[in-house]
């Protein structure tokens, strides 16, 4: 198993919080669990800390990272600036069959259970709204902050109201799009982003 595999596997298991924050990852179990040598898991351990998913603990031991309540309210301040602005840049340029395909997406996603696919989902959802920049720098910085921000859709099943708020916010969004209102589309996203920062009953954090 490569180093690519390895991380994508523990990223996925930080996203559902299987690896909740603060659960060190030790070498030598990551090894076992994975049948190779510890080379490919320091490797993937290296991609998940230049991520910002790690951290470096004192005692120089690796462990999944967490954010205070500060840190993630600095976060969605810095995800609204800088996804709005994505947004604001690519509204204009959108298709209408980049349109059509975020709201698929969008459907699929309020009926999705499976961690892994919802966040590949939300993911593609918010990738075909920005995806019009013009701004390659722009979006890998969206990424970066995206994956060391993730909230869990992943803890909130279908019909909860969690769920339900970030379906019905994506719908207004989506709404503004199409409607070509660049204003309320950017403060549609703002809110929503802060919602999704928002602590969540059930484990979320």
């Amino acid at each position: 198993m490569d180093p690519n595999s390895i991380a994508d596997a523990l990223r996925l298991d930080i996203e559902a919080r299987l690896l909740p924050p603060d659960t060190v990852l030790r070498q030598e179990s990551l090894a076992e669990r994975f049948g190779v040598s510890r080379q490919p898991v320091r490797q993937a351990l290296d991609r998940l800390l230049a991520e910002g998913l790690v951290v470096r603990r004192s005692d120089r031991s690796l462990a999944v990272a967490g954010l205070s309540a500060g840190e993630g309210r600095d976060l969605a301040a810095l995800r609204i600036l800088v996804e709005g602005e994505a947004l604001r840049l690519s509204l204009p340029r959108l298709e209408p069959r980049d349109l059509r395909r975020a709201t698929r997406l969008a459907e699929d996603l309020a009926e999705e259970e499976d961690p892994a696919a919802i966040e590949e989902l939300d993911v593609a959802f918010h990738a075909v709204l920005y995806g019009a920049c013009g701004n390659a720098r722009m979006l890998r910085l969206i990424d970066s902050l995206r994956r060391e921000g993730r909230r869990a859709y992943a803890l909130q099943p279908p019909g909860s109201a969690f769920r339900a708020a970030m379906a019905a916010q994506h719908e207004t969004i989506l709404a503004a799009c199409r409607a070509g209102d660049d204003a309320a589309a950017v403060a549609a996203l703002a809110i929503h982003l802060q919602t999704a920062a928002e602590p969540q009953p059930g484990g979320t954090p």
